[in-house]
């Protein structure tokens, strides 16, 4: 037997003289002397249940000290923590002053597993951990949480949650830092240049009908190559002196196939790039965006 398990039969039987053998009952002493004869019984989470509720009617530090040695009992770290704590926060109370030695040596054992995470980042954002709210950024103190991983989000107005999976360990601290990223649901296609707002006068060639047909031609002849080579895809190459027997055959197919559409394209861009250059109600603008260039018309 272990010295504290021999502390802890000590003062459950402490506890349990002074009150006898009771049922439960809306008094905090009878609950409290109910939760002792379960928790004697092998039944600690009953017993937790009993304790806090002796708690919620009637806060104490001795309600503090049962409830977070039965926590230790049952390997909540992270509750046993905070109500040992709170409870040894109190020595001038008769009950903690007269098992201050057990509190303390139980809140040595929870520390062991409890790890320290510091959170930092923008002002007023509202911080969650493990689903439950722990407050708004800045935090007074460091968080003090159970051992094991745990998941922390963080959320702002126009904002976009943040979301982190950390590994606690017991008796160590970590930090973390909150990036909240804007919400730019309105921001316009990057690159997209707009259409000129003055028209070309009347009667002159504007740059657009010289675009146009720059890029109308090289189509043209794009296409016209890409055709020749389509055409001479598979036929045979002879020499002087051997007319008739085939050396090899021209491979073309790809190139030709390319060109063609290289060409169709361009030819399709110079006939949009005239449209809005005649005077139709059309009008065009070209995209960039990393290696690709993007063509868009509107009618």
């Amino acid at each position: 037997m272990t010295c504290l398990t021999a502390l802890t039969l000590a003062l459950l039987t402490i506890d349990a003289v002074r009150a006898g053998p009771v049922r439960p009952s809306g008094n905090p002493d009878r609950l409290i002397a109910r939760a002792l004869q379960l928790r004697r019984a092998g039944r600690p989470a009953d017993a937790l249940q009993l304790f806090r509720k002796a708690h919620e009617q009637a806060p104490s530090p001795r309600t503090l000290g049962h409830m977070g040695l039965v926590e230790t009992s049952l390997q909540l770290w992270s509750d046993a923590d905070a109500h040992l704590a709170a409870a040894l926060a109190t020595p001038d109370n008769r009950w903690v002053r007269q098992n201050r030695t057990f509190l303390a040596e139980a809140r040595a054992r929870t520390e062991m597993h409890v790890g320290l995470l510091t959170v930092v980042g923008p002002p007023g954002a509202r911080l969650k951990v493990a689903g439950k709210e722990v407050g708004r950024l800045p935090l007074a103190a460091p968080l003090r949480l159970a051992e094991g991983d745990v998941r922390v989000t963080a959320s702002a107005e126009g904002r976009k949650p943040f979301s982190v999976q950390v590994d606690i360990e017991g008796g160590t601290r970590a930090a973390i830092t909150v990036v909240l990223e804007p919400l730019d649901l309105e921001r316009p296609a990057a690159g997209w240049v707009p259409p000129l707002a003055r028209p070309d006068r009347p009667g002159r060639l504007g740059r657009r009908t010289w675009i146009g047909a720059a890029l109308a031609g090289a189509g043209l002849g794009a296409l016209a190559l890409g055709i020749t080579w389509l055409a001479m895809d598979g036929r045979c190459e002879t020499t002087l002196g051997l007319l008739g027997r085939c050396l090899s055959a021209y491979d073309t197919a790809g190139l030709g196939w390319a060109a063609s559409a290289g060409g169709a394209a361009l030819l399709v861009a110079g006939g949009l790039v005239l449209y809005a250059g005649s005077g139709g109600r059309g009008s065009v603008g070209i995209a960039t965006a990393g290696r690709s260039v993007r063509l868009q018309a509107r009618f």
